[in-house]
């Protein structure tokens, strides 16, 4: 139900897709529901060791390392990883 909400009420909003667009950052969210080893090396890489779901990762389009977070998140949350991005 965790990533349900966050779609709900951080990542499916306007004004979130609006700043992904204006940054040209690059988003990914990593589907779970079946075993899959590539997934898992890539949250293991990304620095979540225990592959632990939702977990989120923020690609600044410009380069640099990913911005990353999991559990519940704020629609705020988001955008401010964004704005991180775009610097």
């Amino acid at each position: 139900m965790t990533c349900k909400t966050n779609e709900a009420v951080a990542l499916n909003r306007t004004e979130v897709a609006k700043r992904v667009r204006q940054l040209e950052a690059v988003t990914l969210k990593a589907d779970k529901t079946q075993a899959s080893p590539e997934i898992d090396k890539l949250l293991v890489e990304l620095g979540n060791a225990g592959r632990v779901i939702p977990f989120y990762a923020i690609y600044p389009g410009r380069g640099g390392d990913p911005i990353t977070f999991g559990g519940l998140i704020s629609q705020q949350q988001v955008l401010d990883a964004l704005e991180q991005a775009g610097k």
